[in-house]
């Protein structure tokens, strides 16, 4: 009988002990993730090119035309706004790479992230670059958010 009670506490103790490291690294990667929006001055958000494999995600696979950019303050925060009472998700396996979110602080990328608009009807993944977390944010402010902030068309 100790044997199994002591078995039941072990193994309550492991499951709390899962729950606080996933607690944690939650907890680190908002923190990440919104000090990467709050000390940008600027954010581009650039579309995969036609013809890229779904694996590639370098710099020369992303559009240099067309792409959506705001130096706005107010449009950061809103692009912030995005993510409040977004689902956190830890590890995500295989998301499309749909678009690039580059964050920059006087012109120099501080941090890139991507976002997946094609594998969820609702639902936008916007991921960092290792898959180790994810948040889903609703498709429609997604759209709503890109409408808003200007199309920088290049050469």
């Amino acid at each position: 009988m100790k044997k199994i009670i002591l078995i039941f506490i072990l193994m309550f103790l492991q499951s709390c002990n899962g729950k606080l490291e996933s607690s944690t690294l939650e907890i680190i990667n908002n923190y990440s993730f919104n000090s990467a929006i709050s000390n940008s001055d600027k954010i581009i958000i650039r579309q995969k090119k036609a013809n890229q494999t779904e694996a590639n995600r370098d710099e020369a696979c992303f559009e240099n035309k067309s792409i959506f950019e705001t130096e706005k303050t107010e449009r950061i925060e809103s692009f912030k706004k995005l993510f409040e009472n977004s689902k956190y998700t830890d590890y995500c396996c295989c998301p499309e790479t749909n678009y690039s979110i580059d964050f920059y602080k006087k012109s120099e990328k501080i941090v890139s992230f991507f976002a997946d608009t094609s594998q969820n009807k609702n639902k936008v993944r916007v991921f960092e670059s290792n898959f180790q977390y994810s948040y889903l944010i609703d498709k429609n402010k997604w759209n709503l958010f890109l409408n808003q902030i200007k199309v920088k068309r290049q050469n």
